[in-house]
């Protein structure tokens, strides 16, 4: 494996006078953060404030969180670097820090903003200090079996979740020498993680279109199946995915590859459809007072709401 290294970058304004087409999101909007009312996203064309660019990516983007009032984007380049960096919407700087040699898939920031989480196409789940990225502070808080595809922090900061191909989802407690509370009944990868405010419960949305409650004591509560099947669906199909997971005051909300924003009941009911506007893909979730954002192919997209 690579050295850690970290590297501060500051971009360059283009000269006066350059003209320059306006800029649009390429390819899959892989992160939404609603901080302070604005909306920012990223995909592969950079990193925008509602629909201006603030910024190119300085690798490719796989994933983006809010560290208020900072941003945390994880990427690399496949089978050659996995790297995150924090960036300042203020300055346009960024502090780059290389975790490994193949992509990093997903990260998350503790609710103190002190710690961040990277979750690794090489099975590690890997803490570091926020917003310095100082490589000496990297440790390995888990490792799974696959390719890791989600992690997230609990509100109250005393668990990190991870997600993997495997099909577990791993609860480590923030505690030194803790070990995990394995959940295993996922039949099919796990893609995303969402936990209650409270803490309690945590959501994880896998690959065969289920989508699972747990209590942070590793009891399974519930098992939503068949997420993001349009109404013609045979069974015959490959299963939807459920790519993104969100959970915001009482909403629980999702994304899946069949292009479904769903809605998810804390108690009874089942799945409902909230917006389909074609099938591509919902590739992450953010939620304002009002409404939802997602991030589709080249694409951002709002929704109201449903009212109660």
């Amino acid at each position: 494996m690579s050295p850690l290294c970290v590297v501060a970058l500051t971009l360059l304004l283009a000269p006066l006078g350059q003209a320059e087409e306006t800029p649009a999101h390429l390819g899959p909007v892989i992160g939404v953060a609603v901080v302070g009312g604005q909306v920012y996203s990223v995909s592969q064309a950079g990193i925008f404030r509602e629909g201006a660019r603030l910024a190119k990516p300085p690798f490719r983007m796989m994933s983006m969180v809010a560290g208020e009032p900072l941003l945390l984007l994880g990427g690399g380049q496949p089978a050659v670097s996995g790297d995150v960096a924090m960036f300042n919407p203020d300055t346009n700087a960024f502090t780059r820090l290389r975790l490994g040699d193949d992509l990093v898939y997903s990260v998350a920031v503790s609710p103190d903003g002190k710690t961040a989480a990277a979750a690794m196409a090489d099975g590690r789940v890997l803490t570091f200090d926020f917003p310095s990225l100082e490589p000496s502070s990297v440790i390995e808080a888990n490792r799974h079996e696959a390719i890791v595809r989600a992690v997230a922090f609990s509100p109250d900061g005393q668990w990190l979740a991870s997600a993997g191909l495997d099909s577990l989802v791993l609860l480590t407690p923030r505690k030194p020498n803790a070990k995990p509370v394995v959940l295993t009944d996922h039949s099919a990868g796990v893609e995303s993680l969402a936990f209650t405010l409270d803490s309690a419960r945590l959501a994880s949305g896998s690959r065969d279109g289920r989508v699972r409650l747990h209590s942070t004591e590793g009891r399974l509560l519930r098992t939503f199946q068949g997420v993001g099947e349009p109404p013609d669906a045979t069974g015959f199909g490959e299963a939807p995915r459920v790519l993104c997971l969100d959970w915001s005051g009482a909403d629980l909300i999702g994304g899946t590859s069949t292009g479904y924003i769903f809605g998810l009941p804390t108690n009874q009911g089942d799945w409902q459809p909230l917006h389909r506007e074609k099938a591509s893909p919902v590739y992450s979730l953010g939620q304002a007072p009002s409404q939802i954002v997602a991030g589709k192919t080249c694409q951002l997209l709002k929704v109201a709401k449903p009212v109660e």
